[in-house]
């Protein structure tokens, strides 16, 4: 094979190569419009909030106080009020835009959840 052929099939592999790893590596924007989470909401931006706060906990005293089943009653409104003060954001219990990139960065280490959660957690992450 001629030099000239090898050098450009190289420049055709090293392309291919940088749109896949530029593809893989993209990060997922958040919703503007996701709803503002409080105690009697359901589904899976709950259980983001709830694994959020799991993770947190699991961290810093090494249990997991929270069920992650998409329902925000008592005990998640507790958690997330703790979670909101540690996090020096108001603590009332709501996750709303604040709490939410809270809740967003606190899954920077959970990949998975943090990718799976960005279109149900208010934030202004973008």
């Amino acid at each position: 094979m001629s030099t000239r052929k090898m050098t450009a099939r190289l420049g055709v592999l090293a392309a291919a190569v940088t749109v896949i790893i530029g593809g893989l590596s993209a990060t997922a924007d958040a919703s503007p419009n996701a709803a503002t989470l409080q105690y009697g909401s359901q589904g899976w931006g709950v259980k983001c909030v709830q694994q959020a706060v799991n993770d947190w906990v699991w961290r810093t005293r090494g249990d997991w106080p929270l069920k992650v089943d998409g329902s925000f009653g008592s005990g998640t409104r507790t958690w997330v009020k703790k979670f909101q003060s540690a996090s020096g954001v108001s603590a009332d219990g709501v996750v709303g835009k604040q709490t939410g990139n809270s809740v967003l960065d606190n899954l920077q280490g959970d990949s998975t959840w943090r990718h799976d959660c960005y279109d149900y957690v208010p934030s202004t992450h973008g």
